[in-house]
């Protein structure tokens, strides 16, 4: 992350904004944070509103804690007694 003044920064908006296509850029004021600039260069609205939405990130975690399948079971569940590693999609 760079670190930057407000006025180093308006003394150079767009190198900022290039850096923050690649990292955070945080603006400073009297050492205090004010401004977090993230670049969105390839990316659209849709992509931003799941960056911030808390309810995305709620759905995000309650997925990650529910209980995983292995692989091998799943292909074993899916194929039935076919031997997975013979399979035409290996």
């Amino acid at each position: 992350m760079t670190k930057t003044s407000i006025e180093q920064f308006a003394n150079d908006v767009d190198g900022y904004l290039t850096t923050a296509q690649k990292e955070r850029v945080l603006v400073m004021r009297n050492g205090q944070p004010v401004a977090l600039v993230i670049g969105m260069e390839n990316k659209d609205a849709e992509d931003f509103h799941y960056m911030t939405s808390p309810e995305f990130w709620r759905v995000i975690e309650e997925t990650r804690r529910m209980p995983t399948v292995p692989l091998e079971q799943l292909k074993k569940e899916l194929l039935g007694d076919e031997d997975p590693a013979n399979s035409e999609d290996n």
